[in-house]
């Protein structure tokens, strides 16, 4: 949520939210090097693909995969060697299953419209061996079996509570497919399938078995810098016991901490009787800073979901090094925030559960108060004034999802939002010293075409009104483009496109605050130094699917080119230096384990050296690039950039 974001980096006051206007742009110059840049990829992507198809030839001269069964044949005999050769390598045509999508399963399903579901089974497969399509597997590697040893299964009946449909109700295919999507979008769920099977000599009923397969939940980590003395413990569980909840604990020790050593921990209730409401309980401390805090609400989850809101009540305690009260002392700023929000959807026509999309209207408001216990006596620009802000949205959607795989991760089914999305945005903050009202807009498009792939465009602008003037004026408009699952033998690859405008300004506080470090711009520079209120990126990528895993872990090859421009409010965008990285690298993960991504890059910096004079460098990321914005209507909020 966009307000825990500003509670994390303490600025949850009136005046964080810096926007920026628009000035004249020359294109001549930047459209010429884009131009040459995107020649320059398409060369390199004809070679890999010459070079993919030319390595298809000589592999299937080879006959690799008589190296593979005459491992699985030596594996037979007691050779302790080959069993594990045999447990950590693993073709991926042993595990097609898991790459088929759910299509007939569709055409399946909708022959079953109008009987009544007699009967609701749950089955929780191990983490380890059989999927939701090969339930009934039961070989596994000694790895394996390990591993489901130490796993608590999900409860039947967690499962149970996610489904919108119930024993004795009419079968509803929207409904069936509804469910394997919300279940599947749960954190510690692999993947789900719900099969309607008929009933012998019973015509008007039908029995539901729903298999889910869960993901290894528990994560944790230990560091400790004999040098400095200092270390941290933490523990993170997204299926605590089973039940579906969410648990997080970590202490850090520094001897430069006020107590030696400070903690952090949550707890969340997910899905409380059934209601798929989720409950929140947190604190955190470090060196400056200190918040605590309690919430429940649910989100508009489902196009089935007619009302939707939240409650939070939250307390932070933070330390200002920069600001300095007459005595000397640092000064400290309590406050406590309160913040509900309220929102309801409905559709001019009755609802049509034979449609996958779905329209739907959403109206919403939201109050949040920030009391200050508290503050600097000196505060000439108001930050730390009490206000309450009124934020009201009303908007549409047209929404349904498309099942791929190979998206954002690396095996697991995906489900895509194709959407249609329009919403206006009026708030009014009332503060003890000063009002000003806010305005704004947020707009989303996405599709599908078989044979091109995804495309994405996504505008938002929003900025408050005083004294004539626009004040934290933020402008953001972004494309995107991800192809098709492109195939060449046994390989497979997919491209990413992404390019971003941003522009942020506030006159009364004039400020530079966007830059183009790692995720905000060019992966794997940093620069602390270079900052903008307006930046565009461009940014390209191959990933290239290796057809093999190891220990469950897939692979996949990276070459990425990033471009950006960036400038203050004052200067022309387009007369600014281009910056430019290119790189290669991989990522690999086991999609049933909860660790994140491991990607590992090496970049080329071409025109720009880092601090060490160093042109190149390596580096590795935990987090994927490319994100989708999903288009959901949740809590109304003012236009950020992230």
């Amino acid at each position: 949520m966009d307000k825990f974001k500003r509670i994390a980096n303490g600025r949850n006051t009136r005046g964080f939210y810096q926007q920026h206007m628009l000035n004249p742009i020359n294109l001549k110059n930047t459209l010429s090097q884009f131009i040459n840049l995107f020649l320059t990829i398409s060369i390199f992507i004809i070679c890999i693909s010459d070079f993919l198809i030319a390595q298809e030839k000589i592999v299937e001269s080879k006959d690799t995969s008589k190296v593979v069964r005459d491992i699985e044949d030596k594996s037979e005999n007691d050779n302790f060697f080959w069993h594990i050769l045999k447990s950590i390598i693993v073709r991926d045509d042993e595990q097609q299953s898991e790459i088929t999508l759910t299509d007939p399963d569709k055409k399946i399903i909708k022959n079953f419209t109008g009987k009544i579901i007699r009967k609701i089974n749950i089955e929780i497969l191990d983490v380890f061996g059989a999927s939701v399509y090969n339930p009934k597997d039961t070989i596994r590697s000694w790895l394996q079996d390990s591993g489901n040893s130490l796993h608590i299964n999900t409860k039947e009946w967690i499962i149970k509570n996610k489904l919108i449909f119930f024993e004795g109700q009419i079968f509803i295919p929207f409904y069936i497919l509804e469910s394997e999507r919300i279940i599947r979008e749960s954190p510690y769920v692999y993947d789900v399938r719900i099969i309607p099977k008929p009933i012998a000599n019973i015509v008007d009923s039908v029995d539901i078995m729903v298999y889910v397969q869960d993901v290894w939940s528990l994560n944790g980590s230990v560091s400790y810098s004999p040098g400095n003395k200092n270390g941290s413990v933490s523990i993170y569980d997204i299926n605590f016991l089973g039940y579906g909840n969410k648990f997080y604990g970590g202490l850090n020790f520094d001897r430069e901490l006020t107590r030696g050593w400070d903690w952090d921990g949550s707890y969340t209730f997910d899905n409380i009787e059934r209601t798929f409401l989720s409950a929140n309980i947190y604190y955190s401390t470090d060196m400056y800073r200190e918040q605590y805090g309690v919430s429940i609400g649910r989100n508009f989850l489902s196009q089935i979901i007619s009302w939707a809101g939240g409650i939070e009540q939250h307390w932070q305690n933070t330390r200002y090094p920069e600001i300095l009260n007459s005595s000397g002392l640092i000064e400290t700023v309590r406050y406590n925030q309160q913040d509900y929000w309220l929102g309801y959807a409905f559709n001019l026509r009755q609802f049509d559960s034979s449609e996958e999309n779905q329209n739907a209207f959403n109206v919403s408001g939201r109050i949040t108060r920030n009391v200050f216990s508290q503050k600097p006596r000196l505060d000439t620009l108001n930050l730390f004034q009490d206000n309450t802000f009124y934020m009201s949205r009303i908007g549409y959607s047209n929404r349904k999802y498309y099942q791929d795989q190979y998206i954002f991760g690396l095996g697991k089914t995906e489900d895509i939002p194709l959407v249609y999305m329009i919403a206006f945005l009026y708030g009014y903050e009332v503060g003890s010293n000063s009002s000003r009202p806010y305005y704004g807009f947020k707009s989303g498009y996405s599709f599908h075409n078989d044979p091109l792939g995804y495309f994405y465009g996504g505008f938002q602008i929003g900025a408050f009104r005083s004294n004539q003037k626009w004040l934290n004026l933020t402008y953001i408009m972004e494309v995107m483009y991800f192809s098709n699952f492109n195939v060449v033998g046994k390989w497979k690859w997919r491209q990413y496109i992404r390019s971003n405008y941003s522009y942020s300004y506030d006159p009364i506080r004039p400020r530079d605050i966007m830059n183009i470090n790692n995720e905000s711009g060019i992966r794997g520079f940093s620069d602390d130094y270079l900052k903008g209120g307006k930046k565009l990126l461009l940014n390209y990528e191959v990933d290239i699917f290796a057809p093999f895993q190891f220990l469950g872990f897939k692979l996949a090859f990276i070459t990425f080119a990033d471009l950006a421009l960036i400038s203050s409010n004052n200067n022309s965008l387009f007369t600014s230096k281009l910056y430019q990285g290119y790189g290669i690298g991989f990522k690999i993960k086991n999609e049933h384990l909860i660790f994140p991504t491991f990607q590992f890059m090496f970049g080329f910096y071409p025109n720009t050296s880092h601090a060490d004079g160093n042109n190149f460098k390596a580096f590795h990321q935990n987090e994927i690039y490319y994100h989708l914005n999903k288009f959901e209507f949740s809590i109304p909020s003012i236009v950020t950039i992230e």
